[in-house]
């Protein structure tokens, strides 16, 4: 299922005057490609989630779901998980990283209530779930399933969460030397998710300790899965050319570029990116 950009502004800011401290489409953006598949099983939203106290979107939150299209009403899945995500992180209050537990954890349990009522959908609903809150100096993170979060600085592209698919296992095979390289890259079972949210006791969340610090020229891409048809160092050379632009000039440059390949089996992909100015 597909989204425009959402930001919820239902505070008025403590000071009107001051602009917010993300632009929509300079400072952020997120574009979205069905791909070869029937339906657009991604979801995501942009949150204001600032405090009180701050100026309006001096916290950005952004949520990406990638509902699993091997189950039941995966559209229905990441809609209804990104939703209940941002409601229940604006309902609590306390430390930022435990709002996102409590979160991830709510939507979750929300899939699992809705899936307990319908009980002809067989196997349960189900969804990846990466959420991110990012200030202009730290961003904090919580993310289960394999939807990708980046992070490009100076030239240089890291991942910064977990792969909770079995394609580090695959790959830790062929570092052992048990399978070649070539092997591990198609093997069939590289992309079978060892968690999701699934209205189940959650076994895999990935955060980080403390929250990781920013710095001016960095951009945040949050994406689902299908942006792996490109490779590590084509979406490096990308984002090296795209630096001095817009973030949504950027996001309409990675789908571009998903596009021209071509691949006859390109999942859904949606891309969330985020720039520090």
């Amino acid at each position: 299922m597909s989204a425009t950009t959402t930001v919820l502004t239902d505070r008025v800011p403590l000071f009107e005057s001051q602009p917010p401290a993300f632009i929509q489409e300079q400072d952020f953006a997120a574009r979205q490609y069905r791909g070869r598949r029937d339906n657009q099983e991604d979801y995501y939203a942009f949150a204001d989630a600032a405090e009180p106290e701050e100026r309006s979107l001096e916290r950005l939150l952004l949520v990406i779901g990638d509902g699993l299209g091997a189950h039941a009403g995966g559209s229905v899945a990441s809609y209804i998980g990104v939703n209940a995500f941002v409601r229940a992180y604006h309902e609590q209050d306390g430390p930022h990283s435990w709002k996102l537990k409590h979160a991830v954890e709510t939507a979750n349990e929300t899939l699992g209530i809705i899936t307990s009522r319908m009980p002809s959908v067989a196997p349960p609903m189900g969804t990846t779930m990466v959420g991110v809150l990012i200030t202009p100096k730290t961003m904090e993170w919580i993310s289960v399933g394999d939807s990708p979060l980046f992070l490009f600085r100076e030239g240089e592209l890291i991942r910064l969460n977990a792969d909770h698919s079995l394609s580090p296992l695959i790959d830790a095979r062929a570092d052992r030397g048990e399978i070649t390289r070539e092997e591990a890259e198609n093997h069939p079972d590289r992309h079978t998710l060892q968690a999701a949210l699934l209205g189940m006791p959650l076994a895999m969340i990935d955060t980080p300790a403390e929250p990781w610090p920013l710095k001016k020229g960095d951009i945040i891409i949050s994406a689902s899965d299908g942006i792996f048809t490109l490779t590590h160092k084509a979406l490096e050379e990308l984002l090296s050319f795209g630096k001095h632009t817009t973030a949504d000039k950027i996001a309409d440059a990675i789908i571009f570029a998903i596009r021209r390949i071509n691949n006859d089996r390109q999942d859904n992909t949606t891309v969330g990116v985020v720039k520090i100015g």
